[in-house]
């Protein structure tokens, strides 16, 4: 019998809004899919029914996981990957009557005696903001909040990638002046504990720069997205010397508040 198996009557339980299952010493190791069924399995014990038996979940979650030396290595490797996120995605909705928002997640991995995941509502306070640099909101801060799923990048009030849209505001407004930022310039999506970003209008002109310094065009990607995190800059420009910077920023700790989540890894 699997040891999960084994001690999840036991061990498997919420107190105090946290799921926890641990393994007993001696046992093997966690692997990919023992962590996504575990991961699975406490976040699905911090649902909760809202109005009109609605499932929902706290904004954000941690994910805490304790491993033996031999393991903690791979066990960072798969939270680090965003196929890993992607899979976890999955298999909340496949066991959810009614998929809604799912809580935005973070991780933490570090070593102990024993295999051991924990997952517990995120209760640290605002982490990360989008800030403006260059042009007439120059100085201007977004914060990155938990319960968002999708923030619309662009110039003006309205993010119209159509003449005939209907009005949908922009939650980044970029500029109201440069012509060259589009109104629907483009979006940045969460999905779990990472944030992508998708050009729309502005397409080429849109660059990440990521911290280590190595660029992105997201349009030009097989996918038309590119990830972003913590330290990284988007660049919007105009193809000549126009340049407008959206800088994504940690928080400074004095001025958290509950509510947001950092786009990244936690790993101590």
């Amino acid at each position: 019998m699997h040891w999960f198996e084994k001690v999840k009557s036991a061990l498997g339980n919420v107190v105090r809004g946290t799921a926890e299952t641990v393994a007993a010493a001696g046992d093997d190791e966690l692997g990919r899919e023992d962590l996504l069924r575990e991961a699975c399995d406490g976040i699905l014990k911090l649902k909760r029914h809202g109005a009109k038996g609605k499932e929902v979940f706290p904004p954000g979650v941690i994910i805490r996981v304790t491993a033996r030396d031999g393991s903690i290595e791979s066990l960072r490797r798969f939270v680090a990957d965003q196929q890993f996120e992607q899979d976890l995605d999955a298999m909340l909705k496949n066991r959810l009557t009614e998929p809604g928002i799912l809580p935005a997640r973070r991780y933490v991995v570090a070593l102990g005696e024993h295999n051991r995941v924990a997952v517990e509502d995120d209760t640290m306070g605002i982490q990360a903001q989008f800030v403006v640099e260059g042009g007439d909101k120059d100085g201007d801060v977004f914060l990155v909040q938990l319960s968002q799923r999708e923030w619309r990048l662009g110039r003006g009030r309205w993010h119209q990638e159509h003449g005939d849209d209907q009005r949908v505001a922009n939650d980044v407004i970029l500029t109201d002046t440069l012509p060259w930022i589009s109104r629907a310039a483009a979006v940045i999506e969460r999905t779990g504990a990472f944030l992508e970003i998708v050009s729309r209008q502005q397409k080429d002109f849109l660059v990440v720069v990521k911290a280590d310094g190595a660029k992105i065009r997201p349009h030009l990607t097989a996918s038309g997205r590119a990830p972003v995190a913590v330290g990284d800059r988007l660049e919007f420009h105009d193809g000549v010397s126009g340049l407008l910077t959206l800088r994504v920023e940690r928080m400074p700790e004095e001025a958290s508040a509950p509510g947001s989540l950092p786009p990244t890894r936690v790993t101590p």
